[in-house]
């Protein structure tokens, strides 16, 4: 809070926060919690504001995002709900579209919507909105497409596609063709393909095609298809083969 415009003090500082903040036993959710009421969260966004082209800040600010907005109890859906207030989602789109070749910066950009993106309540399904209208979902595609042998990438980017693209009112089957359309199906299977031994890129790539390639209506439908045309049924299958 004091230095805001020295990008050392707000990327060190992003840094040490990542590191105080991660851990999810009871312990570690009360320091996230602590770093939560000292102004944490707003802190992290403005250290992105002020440093839009340093991926230093962006990748430690979009990874202190991450771990702080872990969590889903009421007052991890309130860290959520607390980054997007303070424009958590947008400075996290801004930073994977300011540094796509850095893959540092894609893994947690990723990582940040993802976590904040998580939650089914009125407020969860507004972030995911705001998510979706900020371009988040393109820019998860285009890290995944950009990085395609990156297991963090992949695993981030499926986690933060299935996030956004979960739920089944008219907006939510917007954003699964929304995803189609950016390419989000071709790379969650690619992940699935290329990650095979990586249980967790298995995981988020089978629940990315979950919620995309859900829907009975004729786009549902094309999508499920679309699907199965870029090998999703053998990937799936092979996926579960590899981790009984």
């Amino acid at each position: 809070q004091a230095h805001p415009q020295v990008a050392e003090v707000q990327e060190e500082g992003c840094a040490a926060l990542v590191n105080v903040c991660s851990g999810a036993d009871g312990a570690g959710l009360a320091r996230i919690q602590r770093a939560a009421d000292a102004g944490a969260i707003e802190a992290i966004v403005a250290a992105m504001q002020a440093h839009p082209q340093v991926a230093g800040v962006q990748e430690d600010g979009c990874g202190a995002l991450a771990n702080v907005c872990c969590g889903t109890d009421a007052a991890g859906l309130a860290r959520k709900q607390r980054a997007a207030d303070a424009g958590g989602i947008e400075v996290a789109v801004a930073a994977l579209q300011a540094h796509p070749q850095v893959a540092g910066v894609q893994e947690d950009g990723c990582g940040a919507l993802a976590n904040v993106c998580c939650g089914t309540d009125a407020a969860g399904l507004a972030r995911k909105q705001r998510a979706a209208g900020a371009g988040a979902i393109e820019a998860a595609a285009a890290a995944m497409q950009a990085h395609p042998q990156v297991a963090g990438v992949q695993h981030n980017g499926c986690l933060a596609l299935g996030n956004v693209c979960c739920g089944s009112d008219a907006a939510a089957f917007a954003r699964k063709q929304r995803a189609a359309d950016a390419g989000g199906i071709e790379v969650a299977v690619a992940a699935l393909q290329a990650h095979p031994q990586v249980a967790e890129v298995q995981e988020e790539g089978c629940a990315a095609l979950v919620n995309v390639c859900s829907g009975a209506d004729g786009a549902g439908l094309a999508r499920i298809q679309r699907a199965a045309d870029a090998g999703a049924i053998e990937a799936i299958v092979a996926a579960m083969q590899a981790h009984p």
